[in-house]
């Protein structure tokens, strides 16, 4: 017996790992920006890079990951209907 109830095809897994890698190196962007003495004050966790870019790839990340959740890649039981109901064209043998 088939099992029809599979609701993630190998495209949904893709794009579902591709947002977790994306929201992965947005953390890794996001990190960093200690500096050697705890004692001084650093300007780097105020840069482009840490306050605004990060937090981008980091939602960005999150995004790709819903859409991989809820896009469906499987046709809709109707057109598998109209698709069946379709006649066979007959070969012609000469």
């Amino acid at each position: 017996m088939e099992n029809k109830n599979i609701y993630f095809t190998k495209k949904n897994y893709l794009i579902i790992l591709a947002g977790i890698i994306t929201f992965v190196i947005g953390y890794f962007i996001m990190s960093g920006g200690n500096p050697e003495n705890p004692a001084e004050y650093s300007d780097e966790i105020f840069n482009f890079r840490r306050l605004t870019l990060a937090p981008f790839v980091v939602i960005s990340g999150y995004v790709i990951v819903l859409f991989g959740i809820i896009k469906n890649f499987n046709p809709s039981t109707d057109e598998e209907e109209v698709i069946e109901e379709l006649p066979a064209k007959k070969s012609k043998k000469k």
